[in-house]
């Protein structure tokens, strides 16, 4: 079976390699240049002579849009879709021939993808071919109707006794840092990769995104700070002066792929599940809510536009017969 694409190390070689549209490539034994070439290669794809109303052409002006307007995080995520997806439709399929079959097909062969990845995959295609309908590249998309997985909804709640036990459990301070941050403010893992010192606003004890840098680049975003984060923010900034506040032992900026590493090793030590920044931002999210804090206020605090997203992501909290209680008794006066 062939592998998947991204960054693998090669044990019998001592070196990391990857593999894109069916070649390997050896990137060297050092993880950090290894990324560095892979972002390379996957920025610099080699490119099929396609018609210019193949599914390819549509695909390929699609994301040299993205490479200019979106987040390089953004267009990685569908540069990564669409070069697989490419790799199991003819060159010159042309888009009046394309169907939702077609789709179907190279989500069927992900046999390793969760619901949640499949609808990810689907939903980036589709994304393309409605950029390519408004743009005016074609009357209209031929698979925008496609029915998609249901994605689960993350289900793995950190508690604060739990968490106690996971830090006591890394050695270093590092790594102690990011896991912090991630429990005590609700950033998304991309803010805590992104924040640096000029970010920092000690005076109201926040960290401040210029709209340009934050998801969705239409308002600023803020992230406010426990005492306990300003300590440690003070003490990042007078390290990391320059560059990324958050650094591994190496005292290089970490990575998702690093990130992975760290927790995949935590899993094993501890043998429970394997947690990811993201767990960290859904706990914050669960026990500020069953803390009284409302909708509205937590929407701000984590970033998103409205509370329509805390509403429908932390509904299971309905389901909490003692909060339930506790919440008529207060609504009762």
């Amino acid at each position: 079976m062939p592998r998947k694409s991204g960054v693998w190390f090669w044990a019998a070689r001592g070196e990391y390699c990857t593999t894109i549209d069916g070649k390997r490539h050896r990137l060297g034994a050092n993880m950090k240049e290894a990324e560095k070439r892979y972002h390379e290669l996957m920025a610099k794809p080699e490119r099929r002579v396609v018609a210019s109303d193949s599914v390819a052409s549509i695909i390929d002006s699609f994301l040299e849009y993205c490479k200019n307007h979106k987040a390089e995080r953004t267009y990685d995520w569908y540069l990564r879709h669409a070069q697989s997806f490419a790799e199991t439709i003819p060159a010159n399929l042309r888009v009046n021939d394309l169907r939702p079959l077609h789709i179907q097909k190279w989500i069927d062969g992900q046999a390793n993808w969760s619901n949640a990845t499949k609808h990810g995959g689907i939903r980036s295609i589709q994304r393309a071919f409605r950029w390519a309908t408004k743009q005016g590249y074609i009357d209209h998309s031929p698979i925008a109707m496609m029915d998609k997985p249901t994605p689960g909804r993350r289900e793995t709640i950190v508690t604060a006794s739990e968490f106690k036990v996971i830090l006591a459990g890394i050695k270093d301070e590092p790594f102690r840092d990011l896991l912090t941050a991630a429990w005590e403010t609700g950033a998304r893992p991309q803010e805590l990769l992104a924040v640096e010192a000029r970010h920092v606003d000690l005076a109201n004890q926040r960290w401040v995104f210029a709209r340009e840098e934050s998801k969705g680049k239409k308002k600023q975003r803020v992230i406010y700070l426990t005492p306990k984060m300003v300590k440690i923010t003070k003490r990042l900034m007078k390290k990391f002066p320059e560059g990324k506040l958050f650094r591994n032992m190496r005292k290089q900026p970490w990575t998702a792929m690093s990130i992975n590493c760290r927790f995949q090793r935590l899993k094993k030590k501890s043998g429970g599940d394997k947690l990811c920044l993201y767990a960290l931002r859904h706990s914050y999210c669960t026990k500020a809510l069953e803390n009284g804090v409302d909708p509205v206020t937590l929407a701000e605090l984590m970033g998103h536009a409205d509370a329509t997203m805390i509403s429908r992501v932390y509904s299971h909290l309905t389901h909490n017969h003692s909060r339930l209680i506790e919440q008529a008794r207060k609504a009762a006066g």
